[in-house]
């Protein structure tokens, strides 16, 4: 797979089997500076596994055998060679091949560049995790389409179960009575538009009256949801614009800025950083450097 890694550091996955997901094991003790609009989920067989964050201010996880992983999309991230090394499963997900877990998208587009589930620190949680893992392993590559079918609903379950925790992490317990299917259902209509949009201005007042709420209902609702504030989401979707555009090198940092919605430089470069723990131009030599180390 390495030389499918392009010269942005992208990585481009091709599904053999099943359209959207891939499924193997890996043994490789280094893997270099890369990313992925896939979600990647890693459970550590054996050995040991480390990894790098470029996107989380250059965090190193160290992760032991039952741990998991998930990986944002869009996160630059690399393995680090640790002796003895160890087996690795690695699931990758395209959300957007999969449309019935669209109530899922406004969770994921909150979570961090990464999520570390500790087995020492979650037992119950992992081992439940691990067993998702096996038994889509067992009904990986089926020509079934039923089967195929199980394998998307247990991808879901996992990404499910790690949401929830980080959900229970981060949100009031008693704001949960909100989220009922019709709220998750005009929020993923919200969160599309940004999306859509995210390089446009926008305000708060206006999603909400999309959504048909009153702002102060909106805002509390979208916490309760998301975890974090309706302004403080659309400043992360700009971001994430951002590191993509940064690859293109044509571009000036004040060029990026203002198509990822931002019509102020020094704003821009305050909130990258505050993000990445780097500036612009210093998350663009990552890319550089990343394409310079594949092309060896």
């Amino acid at each position: 797979m390495i030389n499918d890694i392009n010269d942005q550091a992208r990585e481009d996955i091709y599904y053999d089997t099943l359209k959207g997901v891939l499924l193997y094991h890996n043994t490789l003790d280094k893997y270099p500076l890369h990313w992925h609009n896939e979600v990647e989920l890693i459970l550590p067989l054996s050995g040991s596994f480390t990894i790098k964050f470029h996107n989380d201010k250059t965090a190193v996880v160290n992760c032991a055998p039952g741990d998991l992983i998930l990986i944002a999309p869009g996160t630059l991230h690399e393995y680090l060679g640790v002796a003895p090394v160890g087996e690795k499963l690695i699931l990758l997900f395209d959300i957007a091949s999969y449309s019935q877990v669209s109530s899922l998208i406004p969770l994921l587009k909150t979570l961090p560049s990464y999520v570390h589930v500790k087995k020492s620190q979650f037992p119950v949680e992992t081992a439940r995790l691990q067993n998702y893992f096996w038994e889509i392993e067992r009904l990986y590559g089926a020509s079934d389409e039923f089967l195929q079918i199980s394998v998307y609903s247990l991808v879901t379950l996992i990404l499910a179960q790690i949401g929830s925790m980080r959900l229970a992490d981060n949100t009031d317990i008693s704001k949960k009575k909100d989220l009922q299917p019709k709220n998750i259902d005009k929020l993923v209509k919200v969160t599309n538009y940004i999306d859509a949009h995210r390089g446009e201005d926008m305000s708060v007042d206006q999603l909400a009256d999309m959504a048909g709420f009153s702002k102060f209902h909106f805002e509390r609702l979208f916490k309760s949801c998301m975890g974090i504030s309706c302004y403080q989401y659309i400043t992360k979707r700009r971001i994430l614009l951002a590191q993509e555009l940064l690859s293109d090198t044509s571009l000036t940092v004040m060029d990026v800025a203002l198509q990822s919605g931002f019509f102020s430089l020094s704003t821009f470069n305050r909130v990258f950083k505050d993000t990445n723990g780097c500036s612009p131009t210093e998350y663009r030599k990552l890319y550089t450097k990343g394409a310079d180390r594949t092309a060896l």
